[in-house]
């Protein structure tokens, strides 16, 4: 009887230090970002932001579980779609999208309190990609500022790149409030956010103001506020590299990524990010 006792409690103490397997990968329900003066941008997330994490993930044993708002088919930004951000190597190219084609899970996502409901517990870490969309929902959603406190709270790999970034501002006590003011030229009030005093960085002024009208003008317009300086009003201690340069930030469980460029470095600290919680 003792030893059966004594193997169930050996069990137990092993299932409960089983690392969960599954990454949270949260993308926006938006192809669209709204920029100044109504002016309106078709985007979306951006393939290597996500696929380059997704791909490293895989092969290190995890599970991608996705998730939007909506619980609808993200869209992906169509300019994302060319080998260019690949270092140009059409092979790493096609093979990102071959396995794009197979994440059936991406098709057909969570919605985001769908997975609230869920046991959080069996989630190792969460991840955002960026890609303009997020500047349009994921940085206001009650959902994901809850699911984003608890991986804080729990103390597990918390990961955003780009513009993916901006979604921090979720955990604010009002973060429709604080975005508002900063679109209308306001100082926003600050209250309650989750990552006051981290170390930081996201999309930069620079890099956002390459694309707007004066410049290269991909995006046609100007946008209402500058991700990088709005995670700085918030509290975070922001720091950005040279543009277009890889440049990564973490502090305790945040890890954040500044641009596309910064896709392979991202994943390397984010595996080893949930490696020490192995």
């Amino acid at each position: 009887m003792k030893t059966l006792i004594l193997s169930l409690a050996i069990l137990l103490s092993v299932s409960a230090q089983a690392t969960p397997k599954k990454i949270l990968v949260v993308l926006s329900s938006e192809n669209k970002i709204t920029l100044k003066d109504g002016v309106v941008h078709p985007t979306g997330y951006f393939l290597s932001e996500l696929m380059v994490p997704v791909k490293g993930l895989i092969e290190a044993g995890y599970e991608p579980v996705f998730a939007t708002p909506q619980g609808n088919e993200p869209s992906m930004d169509k300019i994302s779609d060319s080998a260019f951000w690949f270092g140009g190597d059409e092979q790493k190219y096609q093979e990102i999208k071959q396995l794009l084609g197979t994440l059936t899970g991406l098709a057909a996502p969570f919605s985001l309190s769908e997975i609230r409901r869920q046991n959080l517990q069996q989630y190792a870490g969460i991840m955002v990609p960026g890609g303009h969309a997020p500047m349009e929902d994921l940085l206001v959603n009650q959902d994901l500022g809850y699911l984003l406190r608890y991986f804080h709270g729990d103390n597990k790999p918390t990961a955003l790149i780009c513009h993916g970034s901006i979604a921090l501002l979720s955990t604010l006590s009002d973060p429709t409030e604080f975005t508002d003011a900063l679109s209308s030229g306001k100082s926003p009030t600050v209250q309650g956010w989750t990552y006051q005093g981290y170390s930081m960085t996201s999309f930069s002024t620079k890099e956002e103001q390459q694309e707007e009208p004066g410049q290269d003008n991909a995006l046609g317009g100007l946008v209402k506020f500058y991700p990088d300086y709005a995670l700085m009003v918030a509290g975070g201690s922001v720091s950005v590299g040279d543009k277009w340069q890889s440049h990564v930030v973490r502090d305790r469980e945040l890890i954040t990524a500044q641009n596309p460029m910064s896709d392979v470095e991202f994943t390397k600290v984010l595996l080893q990010a949930l490696g020490e919680g192995k």
